[in-house]
């Protein structure tokens, strides 16, 4: 498989080396591939993705573009790897229309063309209406729809989204991801930077994790799950003020957690899911819902984190 990046210990710090925000990071991103990049705010996330499109250097390391430094052929990366930042981007002042319009002409889209594609993007977006608007006067999500737009017309090889579904309702969300995953299924390599952990989890092949500005993980999501406790989670939301009476009936279930005021937790071993399956149903207890799942891209996000604050397990990878 083709590489698309290679990074090799990238160190990023400010302040005269005072702050740091990217410590010795290495991984590669395969072409073809939907890589996300997960951590909480002040990660480092979002200045390892800029040092990926060129708009910050490394202190040290190297950050190379299918084989080449990124700081030798920023112009290339420009015009290959569609970006989209969380910060306002240069295109406020146009109409949303000539947002998508101009953006699909400067990729060498001919006017025919780009306006084709325009028309296709406004219309799946659902704001025809506000064509004529300036993007600066519409709502946060629309302004960053028409952002998503921006790297979604002209077909860039290439695309890295910072959290591309901030601000977004839950249907605007799902479209964005179904987008995402149309041009994954046309060959564009996607690079995300998101929160929305359970929904990546649907798009994502690998995923990097990333906290305290160090790569503290990166691999395929089933076998960061392997990392996880193998037991499996049983949620149970009880009647209000059953909890305890729930949690003391069901205690040869396992070790009780309560989450809410009526809401409890325990992980169960594998091979007694059917029998805990049986008591749930079996015993009238008052309970109002319950699930039985493995653990999921959150649970590995938050297990890999801790595995961070305790040193003699820490791994950086």
């Amino acid at each position: 498989m083709k590489l698309i990046y290679q990074l090799e210990d990238v160190n990023k710090t400010y302040k005269k080396g005072k702050v740091v925000a990217n410590q010795n990071i290495s991984f590669d991103v395969q072409q073809g591939e939907i890589l996300g990049l997960l951590g909480p705010n002040g990660a480092g996330k979002s200045t390892l993705i800029k040092q990926m499109v060129g708009h910050l250097a490394p202190t040290s390391g190297t950050v190379c573009y299918k084989g080449t430094s990124v700081q030798t052929q920023t112009k290339r990366v420009a015009q290959e790897v569609a970006y989209y930042s969380q910060e306002p981007h240069a295109l406020t002042s146009l109409k949303t229309w000539e947002a998508l319009y101009f953006t699909g002409r400067l990729r060498g889209l001919t006017k025919e063309y780009a306006v084709k594609q325009t028309e296709e993007l406004l219309e799946r977006f659902g704001m025809q209406d506000l064509r004529h608007k300036l993007l600066k006067n519409v709502s946060g999500g629309q302004k960053r729809l028409i952002g998503i737009g921006t790297c979604l017309i002209g077909f860039s090889p290439v695309m890295i989204l910072d959290e591309p579904t901030n601000e977004l309702d839950p249907k605007k969300r799902r479209l964005v991801w179904d987008l995402i995953q149309e041009r994954n299924r046309q060959g564009v390599t996607i690079i995300l930077v998101t929160h929305n952990v359970l929904e990546a989890e649907q798009v994502v092949d690998r995923v990097a994790v990333v906290n305290h500005g160090k790569l503290l993980a990166i691999d395929h999501v089933s076998v960061l799950k392997q990392r996880v406790d193998q037991r499996m989670k049983l949620e149970i939301t009880t009647s209000l003020g059953e909890s305890d009476y729930v949690c003391q009936s069901l205690s040869a279930l396992g070790h009780w957690t309560q989450t809410g005021e009526n809401r409890i937790r325990a992980l169960i071993e594998k091979q007694n899911a059917s029998y805990a399956i049986d008591v749930l149903t079996n015993q009238h207890l008052p309970i109002e819902e319950y699930s039985l799942v493995p653990p999921n891209l959150e649970d590995v996000y938050f297990h890999i984190d801790d595995e961070q604050d305790r040193p003699a397990k820490a791994e950086v990878v």
